[in-house]
């Protein structure tokens, strides 16, 4: 039984301009209430013991967060204004310790049945989608014929190219991840890492979300493997201990309540249309 959760909550949310200037977007209420505690009471009667909030900017809001909830445990990433997800996520490495653990995004609301869907299922790495209905910023998701992971974009294209398909859906923000599936995705981080600050040509890790390196293990296409060695070889990673992909299943569920709230139309929108308690 899973009994831990890790929130992404470092990200500056200027997209709400004013309204996140001294508060994290987290703290944006939906109908009365905060996003984020919304989200912790749903983990909490959920049947969650520990749930990690990766933090950064104004992280003082989610430390006295933490002496309302004993559930929470707090950790700071100290250059959250200059990286991605994925360096907040890894950030959080000794409080996730062994644990398997539910991974969500501070900014959506939804139904507690979101966690249900991923608790009960007997797939150990899960990512939850809906067929497309945010009317901006979608993060489309293809699969292969046994609904796993297979591609990931914000650009709809990409996944018709790489599926020969239509996306199957829409990321939500709550996943089921292994402890394995989490180590592989640090492992394949802090090597892009070191490539990266060598000076090999490829796109910044530190400045990319969590996303992209679900993706890298579910497909075995590492991050830098756009680069390819002098010799004409593909990289791979020194250690030897990621031989091969681990399937992430895509669990659709047609008419879940959830949106994701990056900013002031979001907001309206979600507070006219999503239904939830």
């Amino acid at each position: 039984m899973i009994t831990t959760a890790v929130i992404m909550a470092a990200g500056m949310g200027t997209r709400f301009g004013e309204r996140t200037e001294t508060m994290p977007k987290g703290f944006i209420p939906f109908k009365g209430k905060s996003m984020v505690e919304r989200s912790i009471d749903n983990l909490i009667s959920s049947g969650i013991k520990k749930i990690i909030v990766g933090t950064g900017y104004h992280r003082e809001w989610y430390e006295r967060l933490a002496i309302k909830y004993s559930e929470i445990i707090t950790v700071f990433s100290p250059l959250f204004a200059e990286t991605n997800s994925m360096e907040t996520l890894s950030r959080c490495s000794d409080a996730i310790g062994g644990d398997d653990f539910l991974l969500l995004e501070s900014d959506i609301v939804y139904a507690k049945k979101a966690l249900a869907l991923l608790l009960e299922a007997p797939k150990e790495d899960i990512m939850l989608v809906t067929p497309v209905t945010k009317f901006q910023d979608q993060y489309y998701i293809g699969t292969d014929s046994n609904s796993y992971l297979k591609k990931c974009s914000t650009e709809r294209e990409a996944i018709i190219k790489e599926t020969g398909k239509e996306p199957v859906g829409e990321l939500v923000g709550i996943h089921k991840i292994s402890n394995k599936f989490y180590r592989d995705m640090l492992e394949i981080y802090e090597y892009t890492k070191s490539l990266y600050r060598c000076g090999k040509h490829l796109p910044n890790p530190e400045k990319t979300g969590y996303e992209f390196f679900l993706e890298d293990v579910a497909t075995w296409q590492p991050f830098a493997a756009n680069f390819v060695g002098e010799d004409g070889s593909m990289l791979t990673l020194p250690s030897g201990g990621i031989s091969k992909a681990r399937d992430l299943f895509v669990l659709i569920e047609n008419g879940l309540q959830w949106y994701e709230i990056d900013d002031v139309e979001d907001l309206k929108f979600a507070e006219s249309h999503i239904l939830i308690d």
